[in-house]
């Protein structure tokens, strides 16, 4: 106490609380002592920490820890230091740091409602909509949702759809969780209060609900002043006042200690790495900084006003003469990071991050420099000077602060615009961003002083387009004019190249593109109808759908539209994924140590800098493996846990570094020094392998055979299909006029799966082996796994497996990998280990969908009828051929068409890449997609509609399926039936001609539209899945547990209704227990999108026999009820447990704006749970072909894509519009388990019509031109790719 004391005698004129901070949680108050009492507990570490470690609110996830992902959500409530008044807003948990907690009104999801309380109306409405699938990202919605409503009970459904700009979703595809809040507004259209009609609430009711909640807790109504001191001699400020401020910044400039302002402290989800610091400065009870003024003479922003409340004032100033800007700001601002983020987020550490880093394209900056605002920076609390925003750049801002941002006003004919264009709609740093402030005679167009062309993305030092600036003033913008700005902005606007980045052509032609479209918008009328749409933005409307399905009441809860089980327990964080169990005494966190390049050899490995770290226990590496160094037990391959001298990938594991903490772990992982040898340039692309590694290749598919486990398809079964699939069926077929040759080629990429769960495991040594809580879909593998690295006995080792957040292949052998991992840490220290990857090592170190590259000859009549067709379907599996699926994707390179005198030849093509693995809807996503770009080709070059040309050449009952001698189609092709269904649902026809037309009538926006039919492979393979039915004497209430697993694909839920309808019970009566190895031994993976039905099948078998035991006594005791029957049961000494197993044989800038989507499901065990299935598969296909893009360093190897600053999944304003999904009536599966078929893969297939929509609205813009060609077109077709394809150029623009 005595030197902290002495610490702050330079700042005895300010009172300072020292090392306590106060705050609320849920109404109760937490203290925290900072003065070492607890060692983790420092100015770094974060509130969504503390909620989950400290205090077990575990509700609250996490999983990019950069505010990119919104799982972490929470509400915050504090008293704004001007006004007095309570303001709340969602909040980035994982952004928060604990210190900065001192005086907060805290809300978790906890807090909402729950089992035991009651469910908060929010939560009740998801459930009701079936919002919730894998349940990871829900309490994130929910708690954004909360926020929403407390900060404006009067919130309407545009509220609702601007709002959730940072809550990612992977499985639901976004429309039940908006249509479930916008059922909540004070705005809901017929249909949502239709859907609500059963709810006990009326719409109003959840408003006074939620508010009358809220007005009972306390809040802390004096800022006060603090000092904390942190566990390595770190010293946090928390200051109220300008003094104050300016007294802590002199005493660390003047002792040159590193510091910090912090406000938001958003930053660090951008810029990670800035630091070390040893000082910060908490700055958002300082009056001064948050004052606004707005009047006729202009408007002032203090620095420390947030984005979200400047927002709000340019809305305001919108409606006031002066403010030409107002709009454009209030606009362009909302797209800026997310809600959550702006909420805490000030405009000045906006800036800072600018002064910080140049190349950070700030729209903030950019804005603000466009209009000539300036900044007022203080030096002390009594001197300031008014700098410009590019004198602000070179100003060395050591013991300066941004009090206030000052904007001019702009009386008369000015004209303000600005543009941003990034990888999807919301939530993305722009490649390039715009704004442009000109004053302009309305009459002449003639402009009457220097405008202001502002860039960002161009260079790091590229902020005015001078030389083109200097050239318009004086100028009228017609042609001529236009023709000399944009040559003059070609020369000054000279884009760098930025590894990862955008290209600099594609960058150059933003900045060119965002002047054309000023000067159109400008000229509004004058440049004609066809040029004007270019001067306008494409309008986004808010997202709507429609779901259609049968349901036969008869067999309720079969065939009953449900929500799932475990809604209600996702929407309040009552579900328990792995990282939401309680440590264990004594338990370490491990973190991985991953290499930096591929292809190389590992030379030294010194981890004794990170092992001399305080709470470091052990570094883990091959050496420590008492047993086999392999995670890939059942495939053929070996591949390591760790790495012991060929480095394979950049991102391989060499090592677990494991310490007592996760902060510890993680922040002494820098620590250890990898050295390599022999490092060569390394392969990445699929057609370099083909070209390179023609040997290596032709080995590898031949040791693996091409086998699918996946699938079903063993290696003697590969090595069948792939003599049959390479073998051409030959059919004379009449030929219509001459035989057509076509040759091309098509690639589709790699897809991270973004499980919202990353992997996981925690691994707890026992008396008798190993208690293993994985983050799998296959037990058995993990079970495997671990034994074999730990050289121990299978029945050591026990695995269970509740839930997953998520998984969509990734954890069918992947797990493994982190499992093995964690057992060998676990085994060294002999104490319980848990591993829960962060992000960036869970995307350097797993593999990805497999990217594909076909290569196809082809020979067509007249009609577009194929009459031979050789194809070579290539998959790049990585740097280990463990899990090809070109086999499978040759398989259904077929789809729904006749293959006659067809020859397909399966490859694979290694790369130095993480070994790849399954991904939704493995190999026939590609295959799929490969014949309908095959398709697409034959009706361009015929110029026929692609429809036609696949009707043409549509199986038939009796014809043959390639790769299986014999096998026909047995049934007649339902797809006709279903396209003239979605013909007229779907108004295709008036919908084309309207596309036609439109293209037609405009030069600068065009529309596509496509229709994909697909022929799904709906078998059965070999997978098992034990499965238990227990009945309890008691009340005649029932248990399962089955050998699937729970991963957000409604399994438990249609087992439970398939219990419950077997065996003639209330679906109420019905549990479903998590999975283990000792109860369901040997199950198979839970994938393929067959496991809930092949479960349901086990269940269903296993009631039969429960059943057919009881009968006996059912006939003797007359008619007695469920219970009856079970407790006379028990009494007379019946098992009343039942299991069974299943066995293989019985069973550019662009918007969509629509899409429709009708799926055979044949008889559906729970639509509810399968129209999520659908539209999710279908939006995160959409974002696979659209929006994600994996980019690698092509010198060291190393993924530069690894977090959700860089990888774009898509967001509520990238789906289609409105999204209409039918399941197909009346059509019952006589294959499938109770007439049903599987809905999770196929849907995700048929997303690979956005891509040809996209081509259809491409080749309206290439016949502008004249050009009439085929062209290539490979996913992702992001916005550069889309420009390039246009042949857009400057040439073309005209006025």
């Amino acid at each position: 106490m005595g030197a902290e004391q002495s610490q702050l005698e330079k700042l005895k004129d300010t009172d300072f609380q020292q090392n306590r901070i106060t705050f609320f949680i849920n109404g109760k108050e937490y203290n925290v002592q900072t003065d070492g009492c607890d060692p983790e507990i420092g100015p770094q570490y974060l509130l969504v920490d503390y909620l989950r470690d400290k205090i077990g609110l575990t509700g609250t996830k996490y999983m990019c820890r950069q505010g990119g992902c919104g799982a972490c959500m929470v509400t915050v409530r504090a008293i704004h230091p001007v006004s007095g008044q309570k303001e709340v807003r969602s909040a980035n948990s994982c952004l928060l740091p604990l210190f900065a907690c001192d005086g907060l009104e805290i809300t978790t999801v906890e807090g909402l409602g729950n089992k035991r309380t009651g469910y908060n109306p929010i939560q009740q409405r998801l459930v009701k909509f079936g919002g919730t699938q894998c349940g990871f990202c829900t309490p994130g919605f929910v708690m954004n949702m909360h926020s929403v409503i407390q900060d404006n009970p009067r919130f309407t459904t545009s509220d609702v759809e601007y709002s959730f700009d940072g809550n990612l979703c992977r499985c639901t595809g976004y429309r039940p969780i908006i249509e479930a809040f916008k059922s909540l507004s004070t705005n809901p259209s017929e249909e949502l209060k239709l859907q609500c009609s059963d709810i006990e609430d009326a719409i109003v009711c959840p408003m006074k609900t939620l508010m009358a909640k809220e007005n009972s807790m306390e809040v802390l109504n004096v800022p006060r002043n603090l000092y904390l001191g942190g566990t390595s001699g770190e010293q946090w400020f928390k200051v109220t006042s300008l003094p104050a401020l300016f007294d802590v910044l002199e005493r660390f400039t003047s002792s040159r200690t590193a510091y910090r302002l912090v406000a938001g402290n958003t930053g660090t989800g951008v810029f990670p790495g800035d630091g070390p610091y040893q000082g910060f400065i908490e700055i958002n009870d300082v009056p001064e900084l948050h004052y606004t003024s707005l009047d006729q003479m202009g408007l002032v922003l203090g620095g420390g006003v947030t984005i979200t409340n400047a927002i709000s004032t340019f809305d305001k100033a919108s409606q006031m003469e002066g403010f030409v800007y107002a709009k454009e700001f209030y606009d362009h601002l909302r797209r800026v990071a997310a809600l959550a983020v702006r909420n805490r987020g000030s405009i000045a550490g906006n800036l800072m991050l600018k002064h910080a880093h140049r190349e950070f394209r700030s729209d903030v900056f950019l804005l603000f420099e466009s209009v000539k605002a300036t900044l007022r920076i203080g030096s002390s609390p009594t001197f300031y000077k008014d700098y410009t925003l590019l004198e602000f750049l070179e100003l060395d801002m050591t013991g300066k602060v941004i009090l206030s941002v000052h904007f001019p006003t702009y009386k008369g004919s000015y004209y303000f615009r600005s543009f941003k264009v990034s990888k999807r709609y919301q939530h993305a740093e722009a490649y390039v961003n715009g704004a442009f402030l000109f004053k302009i005679d309305p009459r002449t167009f003639t402009v009457l002083e220097r405008p202001s062309i502002c860039y960002g993305g161009i260079t790091p030092d590229f902020v005015h387009a001078n030389a083109t600036e200097e050239f318009l003033e004086g100028q009228t913008l017609d042609g001529v004019t236009l023709k000399g700005a944009l040559l003059r902005l070609k020369h000054e606007a000279v884009p760098n190249f930025m590894p990862g980045e955008a290209s600099p052509e594609y960058r150059l032609g933003l900045a060119q593109s965002y002047l054309y479209k000023f000067i159109l918008g400008v000229r509004g009328n004058s440049v004609g109808n066809r040029l004007k749409s270019g001067g306008e933005d494409i309008p986004r409307g808010n997202n709507k759908g429609k779901q259609i399905f049968d349901t036969d009441k008869s067999k309720w809860p079969l065939n009953q539209p449900v929500p799932k089980l475990e809604s209600f327990p996702q929407t309040s964080g009552e579900a328990e994924y792995i990282n939401d169990i309680r440590a264990e005494l004594d338990e370490l966190f491990g973190v991985f140590v991953v290499t930096t390049v591929a292809n190389a050899t590992i030379k030294f490995i010194d981890a004794s800098q990170a092992l001399m770290t305080p709470g470091v226990v052990a570094f883990v590496t091959a050496k420590d493996i008492p047993g086999n160094n392999n995670h890939a037990v059942f495939l053929t391959q070996q591949e390591e846990i760790f790495v012991e001298s060929r480095v394979r990938y950049a991102g391989q594991p060499v090592g677990l570094l494991v310490a007592t903490d996760k902060y510890t772990a993680f922040n002494a992982r820098s620590k250890v020094i990898v050295t390599y040898d022999n490092v060569r340039k390394p392969v990445l692309d699929i057609r370099d392998s083909i070209r390179t590694r023609t040997k290596l290749n032709e080995r590898k598919k031949e040791e693996t055979n091409l086998a699918f486990p996946c699938r079903g398809i063993n290696g003697q079964t590969a090595k069948d299909l792939r003599t049959n699939i390479s073998s051409p069926q030959t059919t004379n077929e009449e030929v219509n006029g001459e035989l057509i040759t076509i040759t091309g080629e098509f690639f589709t990429h790699a897809q991270y799966h973004f499980h919202m769960e990353t992997q996981n495991c925690i691994c707890i040594p026992t008396e008798d082996g190993m208690e293993v809580l994985s983050g799998t879909q296959h037990m058995d593998s993990v079970q495997a796994t671990v034994a074999g690295c730990l050289g121990v006995p299978n029945n050591s080792v026990s695995v269970r497996v509740r839930r997953l957040g998520g998984a969509f292949g990734a954890k069918i052998s992947k797990a493994n990998h982190i499992a093995g991992a964690c057992a060998v840490a676990a085994h060294v220290t002999n104490k319980p280990v848990r591993v829960q990857m962060d992000l960036g090592s869970n995307m350097h170190a797993i593999g990805k969908r497999l990217p594909y590259l076909f290569k196809y000859n082809l020979k067509v009549d007249s009609t577009g009828k194929i009459h031979q067709l050789d194809a070579s379907v290539y998959c790049n599996p990585g740097s280990v051929a463990n899990e090809p699926t070109s086999l499978y994707g040759a398989l259904c390179f077929q789809s729904a068409y006749r293959a006659n005198n067809w020859n397909l030849k399966p490859e694979v093509a290694l790369t130095d890449t993480a070994p790849n693995t399954y991904c939704r809807s493995p190999g026939s996503a590609q295959g799929v997609a490969g014949i309908e770009t095959v398709m697409e080709h034959i009706a361009y070059t015929l110029k026929k509609d692609p429809l036609e040309v696949r009707q043409v050449n549509f199986m038939k009952k009796g014809d043959p399926f390639v790769g299986v001698p014999g096998a026909k189609l047995p049934l007649d092709n339902l797809l006709p039936g279903m396209i003239a269904e979605l013909k007229v649902n779907g108004e295709y026809d008036s919908r084309k001609q309207f596309v036609e037309v439109f293209n037609q009538n405009n030069r600068w926006k065009k529309r596509g539209i496509s229709i994909v039919p697909q022929r799904y492979p709906n078998y059965y393979p070999d997978l098992r899945f034990p499965t238990l039915i227990s009945v309890y004497h008691v009340d005649g209430t029932v248990n399962v547990s089955h050998g699937g697993i729970e991963m957000g694909q409604g399994i438990n839920t249609k087992v439970a209704q398939v219990v419950a309808y077997t065996l003639q019970i209330p679906l109420e009566k019905v549990l479903v227990k998590p999975s283990t190895n000792l109860i369901s031994p040997n199950a198979t993976i839970t994938g393929a999108s067959v496991g809930s039905e092949l479960v349901c099948s086990s269940a269903r078998v296993a009631c039969e026999q429960l059943l057919e035991r009881l009968a006996p006594l059912r006939k003797q005791l007359g008619n007695p009820s469920w219970e009856q029957l079970i407790a006379a049961a028990n009494g007379r000494e019946l098992l009343l447990t039942s299991q069974y197993q299943h066995a293989q044989g019985e069973l550019v800038s662009y918007d969509i704006i629509r899409c429709d989507v009708i799926k055979d499901c044949g008889q559906s065990i729970s639509p509810l749970v399968d129209i999520g299935q659908i539209e999710g598969a279908v939006v995160m296909g959409f974002s696979w072909w659209l929006t994600e893009e994996l980019i690698y360093d092509q010198n060291t190897g190393e993924l530069l894509t690894t977090d959700t600053w860089q990888y774009k999944p898509m967001l509520p304003a990238d789906i289609p519009e409105d999204l209409r999904v039918t399941m197909l009536r009346n059509a019952p599966n006589p294959f499938g388990v109770l007439s049903s078929k599987s809905t999770g893969e196929s849907p995700f297939n048929m997303s690979v019509s956005v891509l040809f929509a996209l081509r259809n609205a491409i080749d309206s813009v290439r016949r502008e031109i004249g050009n009439y060609s085929w062209y290539q077109m490979d996913g992702p077709v992001t916005r550069e790719v889309v420009r390039r394809l246009c042949l857009t150029s400057s040439e073309q623009f005209v006025v």
